[in-house]
């Protein structure tokens, strides 16, 4: 049974100006800042009610196994439900980043901190060995202008920082500056500098990171510059296809489109300097919902998109069913609401197994989440995740097949089976499955699983040593298809 948190749902009308599909302006709202802009008219600057727990926060835990290499680095959303840290797998999660510190322009300190000096996800996160960063935000070419040419402010917001480092035991910090003009590149990596050497200077293990966007758009951003001085850069791989687009499409591209995370990547980041050992893929836990003119894939919008976290796609998705896009590696959805057709793109338990997979074979640092909590306690996104890290995935794009709208086997390990083999499957859409396994000529030689079917990563175990040698099938089938992969017992092949 998965836990349910009760988290406010709130959909996200956004006000950007319409534009070309994939060619926003540098003056795009950004998903960080547009969700921090509509929680700030909710709230103020104040915090949620119920969050504070103003005690100082323990020390960091060693982790109970070793360190792992691969890092999952999650923004925590200070509008999050009052508990959905507690939902968290941190087994999985290296980082949180709480979000945010606000930057007051005048000064350099800042308008609030949204509560981190109350928190108890610090003290939580830290007993399971999670480090917990804090997100500076500075959104808009303007403010920051103000910051980047003014040196005092600098160094007014980087003591400030060490201050609130230390008094909370924070780990590092991660700046989200957003919509950097141009003229300021140079400034932002003198700025980066200058954190680095202030904040290490008194903190010799904090982290320092930049979220960076996937495509420079605005030419604001020297990226082998920032990374050269700076722990790690974590690309904000989403907001391809965004609220004001002009046609429906995926927020989040693995491939396909003229831009996408894969592009992004390779010739944004890679090809310009940065080393991979230093570079996350952030992905989204959201996606975004447009009212448009047909039901076709892609269809013209008529008015600006809302954004949808993962959890309340679910019940959408048993509404009104959903298309995995195999040129995109995104699923999306049209159906009739009050006013006419809309049309959904968003991710689901296999676009983020994909993006993850992906992020773990090409050999980055690891994945960025944006945002925790936005999984509404569900495990399958974790599960994933667990199946990535694990090696369990075979391949960059599991092997999609028609109707199998992504109940798939991912791998049979060991093959050649000697004794035992295990059989690596994922599940995107519930229903009803089986499990089997036929040998050469068709006979059905075992059932390994009958049911239910739920959504995630799963294994079960065949003992391959009672089969006599030879080439066998293992199919697993669902209402969305049937899918197979054929292995081998004693090395015949």
């Amino acid at each position: 049974m998965y836990t349910r948190l009760a988290l406010a749902s709130v959909l996200l009308a956004l006000t950007c100006l319409k534009g070309t599909a994939q060619n926003p302006e540098s003056a795009i709202t950004g998903i960080h800042q547009e969700q921090s802009e509509y929680y700030s008219a909710v709230y103020g600057t104040s915090i949620p009610a119920g969050m504070a727990s103003p005690e100082m926060p323990v020390a960091l835990k060693s982790r109970k196994t070793i360190e792992p290499a691969f890092m999952v680095y999650g923004w925590h959303p200070y509008w999050a439900g009052t508990n959905a840290y507690l939902s968290y797998d941190y087994d999985v999660l290296t980082h949180i980043a709480y979000f945010s510190y606000e930057v007051d322009t005048a000064s350099g300190s800042y308008t609030t901190l949204r509560g981190w000096d109350v928190t108890p996800v610090i003290s939580y996160a830290h007993q399971r060995g999670v480090k917990v960063m804090l997100t500076v935000t500075n959104f808009g070419s303007e403010r920051n202008t103000k910051i980047l040419t003014d040196t005092v402010k600098q160094w007014t917001l980087i003591n400030t920082l060490i201050t609130q480092l230390q008094s909370r035991n924070g780990d590092g910090v991660n700046f989200d500056f957003e919509s950097v003009p141009s003229s300021m590149k140079a400034n932002m990596v003198s700025f980066c500098k200058r954190a680095v050497r202030g904040i290490k200077a008194a903190l010799p293990q904090a982290e320092i990171s930049f979220a960076t966007p996937p495509v420079n758009w605005s030419d604001g951003w020297d990226l082998a510059g920032l990374a050269a001085n700076c722990d790690y850069l974590i690309m904000m791989g989403y907001n391809y296809y965004y609220g004001g687009s002009a046609t429906a499409g995926p927020v989040a591209p693995l491939k396909g489109e003229n831009y996408n995370i894969t592009k992004s990547i390779e010739e944004e980041y890679v090809a310009d300097g940065v080393p991979r050992s230093k570079l996350l893929m952030g992905m989204p836990w959201y996606g975004y919902d447009w009212p448009v003119v047909s039901d076709v894939r892609k269809a013209a919008t008529t008015g600006a998109g809302t954004s949808r976290i993962y959890s309340a796609s679910i019940p959408m998705v048993t509404s009104y069913g959903k298309t995995f896009d195999n040129t995109t590696g995104v699923p999306w959805m049209s159906y009739q609401g009050t006013t006419g057709w809309r049309q959904m793109w968003f991710e689901d338990s296999l676009s983020l197994l994909m993006k993850s997979n992906y992020a773990f074979t090409h050999d980055l640092a690891g994945i960025g989440i944006w945002a925790l909590s936005y999984e509404g306690g569900r495990k399958e996104i974790w599960n994933g995740i667990k199946a990535v890290m694990a090696g369990t995935v075979s391949s960059d794009e599991p092997p999609l097949y028609p109707g199998s709208n992504g109940n798939i086997i991912t791998a049979i390990t060991p093959n050649p089976a000697l004794a035992e083999a295990v059989i690596h499957y994922y599940i995107s859409n519930p229903g009803r499955m089986t499990l089997t396994v036929y040998d050469s000529g068709g006979r059905l030689v075992a059932l390994l699983a009958e049911g239910q079917a739920f959504p995630g990563a799963w294994t079960e175990t065949i003992n391959a040593g009672v089969l006599p040698p030879g080439l066998y099938f293992c199919v697993l089938t669902t209402p969305g298809g049937r899918h197979s992969v054929k292995f081998a017992v004693a090395g015949k092949y």
